[in-house]
């Protein structure tokens, strides 16, 4: 199997901040980029299209608060993407890091395409759109040209291009991804809700492996902010097993003031607080004089992990929560 040299994912996009988290080689770099600069996903399929047509160098800027990240990227005569990356102070007078690597560019490109789709699927145009902040539209454009499947007609001084076929681009990209065999993978999100939990659910901690059936998430595609990539299934018709060593557990929850519950989980405002270890007694918070709780449920980080479809005799009804 080849060896991954760059990798690229979007871990949160809440409101104006991202925070992502390349591995490039033997190095990982996590970053949270804020508003004020570039989008990181939307600066890199930026850079993708300006060095594939008509660039040799490309020079991107992030920023939290008062630091940058700078990343200057040159592609040589072989087709190979030379990164130079520095993180220091907003003057450039403390620099705390910096990494010097060469990738493949090819590498680059379909990691930025795969990513981009992802984050597409979690959020939609629109939602991108306002979970920047900034009102910056999601660059379809530019996601298109870089799948390298657009062609552009010339007529004359003008150049169009075929809108069904880049429809048909889309719907080949904006599906779930289908699973068809074994597989590995550096690491997922999951989705663990409450009740699932507190019915028949086996407690589980930080640094434990554990073995989970689930399916792609419907409703929790991302969960305000981080994307989610399966969802824990032990009830309904599970689609796939999956195997994995826990991260990180947050457990999500929200406050609302007394007769002003909101049942839809899509809708309220939720707080996220880290764990070690998860039994589904979260759900047993007292409400006082002017609160009331709901917990919703885990979103877990699973890392070393292995997926695998389900037969169809696996696919089956399991144990249903008791309404009593």
């Amino acid at each position: 199997m080849k060896k991954e040299v760059f990798k690229f994912t979007v871990k949160n996009l809440y409101f104006g901040w991202c925070r992502v988290v390349m591995l490039i080689n033997d190095k990982r770099i996590e970053y949270d980029a804020e508003y004020m600069g570039p989008n990181p996903l939307a600066s890199f399929i930026e850079a993708c299209a300006q060095l594939m047509e008509c660039s040799w160098d490309y020079y991107i800027k992030w920023r939290h608060h008062d630091m940058v990240l700078e990343i200057d990227m040159e592609l040589d005569d072989n087709n190979m993407l030379h990164l130079d990356i520095v993180d220091q102070d907003e003057g450039g007078d403390t620099i705390y890091d910096e990494w010097h690597e060469t990738i493949p560019f090819e590498d680059f490109v379909s990691t930025i395409v795969s990513e981009g789709f992802r984050v597409l699927n979690a959020f939609g145009l629109y939602g991108y759109r306002h979970s920047w902040l900034n009102h910056e539209d999601f660059p379809l454009t530019n996601l298109l040209r870089i799948t390298g499947r657009c062609k552009e007609i010339w007529k004359g001084d003008t150049c169009c291009t075929d809108i069904s076929k880049e429809i048909e681009i889309l719907q080949q990209f904006i599906t779930r991804p289908k699973i068809i065999e074994e597989t590995k993978m550096d690491e997922c999100i999951i989705y663990y809700e409450s009740w699932q939990i507190q019915c028949c659910g086996k407690p589980f901690s930080v640094g434990e492996k554990v073995e989970w059936t689930c399916t792609f998430p419907y409703d929790n595609k991302n969960a305000h902010g981080i994307i989610i990539d399966f969802t824990e299934e032990h009830h309904g018709f599970p689609t796939h097993s999956i195997t994995g060593t826990v991260t990180k557990i947050l457990a999500e929850r929200s406050e609302f003031p007394k007769g002003e519950k909101e049942v839809w989980y899509e809708r309220a405002q939720t707080i996220q607080e880290e764990l070690q270890h998860a039994d589904g007694k979260e759900s047993v918070i007292k409400n006082d004089e002017t609160t009331e709780n709901t917990f919703w449920g885990y979103i877990v980080e699973l890392h070393d992990v292995t997926i695998k479809p389900l037969a169809e005799d696996d696919k089956r009804i399991m144990k249903l929560p008791s309404t009593q």
